[in-house]
């Protein structure tokens, strides 16, 4: 529990510094000021509360929403590698949104969401059908990695051939797919809230459902758990969570495979624990992204997106390294 409040407050303070840091430094005076005595005049304030504060607070709520749909992910599949950019979700979720922007012509994150969605539930599905996980034996770990490659690569293979064929397109799409919170708009994030509290209503339902699965489908089935329903339910929240994510800051990678296994040490098997702890693990970690891409280049910015796959490729190499030894 203390471990919880720790990160709790380590990912608010965070947030509270993101709001003076950027291009533009912001003292904390001013800061204070623009909550206390806000002027709509004064550029500083309008900076603080209209877009470093949404920016924040998609950080905050992005990281959580990674982090809870790679552990979901993580359990259901009985895969500790797996996350949404291994399985091709965000992949799947990329392809609806250059659909989308092509198709329709929709730039905005609000319009982006249906799209998105779409993309990355049709790669989900697609993913737990081929990967076993509608057999009765449940899902085959390495199958499903192996599907999910191969389906993020169609989907990117896809995605760049549109992008060739309309350069409208590709001059949307360069700006979203480093991943990324400093371009969130305030209102769509608004727009997409009710999505992403849906999403994580969906997956901490399923996580009180997805314990005795750990056990195995059929000890679970006895305990009197409808693994049928577990899995969808996992399935919708892990889509709305992934889905609004990606449409709102572009794919982030590597939160949702990092996350569970640093909580997984102190959740003791317990999956609601481990839903928790990757909610505000995955807060902070997405948080700390973001403060350091603002940091690392002074007078310019770095999206979280390629913070964390500096962070996030050495990780993979240790966690396949750790899952090799273990099997020998």
């Amino acid at each position: 529990m203390m471990r919880a409040i720790t990160l709790v407050v380590v990912a608010c303070g965070l947030a509270a510094l993101s709001l003076g840091l950027g291009v533009r430094d912001v003292p904390l005076a001013t800061v204070v000021e623009a909550w206390t005595a806000y002027n709509p005049y004064n550029p500083d304030h309008i900076v603080v509360r209209d877009l470093r504060m949404a920016r924040a607070v998609a950080a905050l709520l992005g990281g959580a929403a990674l982090g809870l749909a790679g552990a979901l992910m993580q359990v259901m599949t009985r895969n500790p590698l797996a996350d949404p950019g291994i399985l091709g979700i965000n992949s799947g979720a990329a392809f609806g949104v250059v659909m989308g922007i092509w198709v329709l012509g929709l730039s905005a994150a609000g319009a982006l969401v249906l799209p998105a969605l779409v993309g990355a539930g049709i790669t989900a599905v697609l993913v737990l059908v081929l990967g076993g996980g509608a057999g009765r034996d449940g899902p085959d770990p390495v199958r499903m990695v192996l599907v999910g490659a191969a389906l993020s690569a169609l989907f990117l293979s896809l995605t760049w051939a549109l992008l060739i064929l309309s350069r409208q397109s590709l001059d949307i799409y360069r700006y979203w797919v480093l991943g990324g919170f400093g371009q969130v708009d305030p209102s769509n994030l608004w727009a997409v809230m009710p999505l992403l509290l849906a999403g994580f209503g969906a997956a901490f339902v399923a996580a009180f459902m997805l314990n005795p699965l750990a056990l195995g489908d059929d000890t679970a089935r006895a305990l009197g758990v409808r693994v049928g329903l577990a899995r969808f339910i996992s399935l919708v929240g892990t889509v709305l969570l992934c889905g609004t994510t990606v449409s709102l800051a572009g794919p982030i990678a590597f939160i949702g495979l990092i996350v569970p296994h640093l909580v997984r040490p102190f959740a003791r098997g317990d999956v609601r624990r481990l839903a928790f702890g990757s909610v505000v693990l995955g807060a902070a970690l997405a948080m700390t992204a973001d403060v350091l891409g603002r940091l690392i280049l002074p007078g310019q910015e770095i999206e979280a997106g390629a913070i964390m796959a500096l962070i996030g490729g050495p990780a993979l190499i240790v966690l396949v390294q750790r899952q090799r030894e273990a099997l020998v």
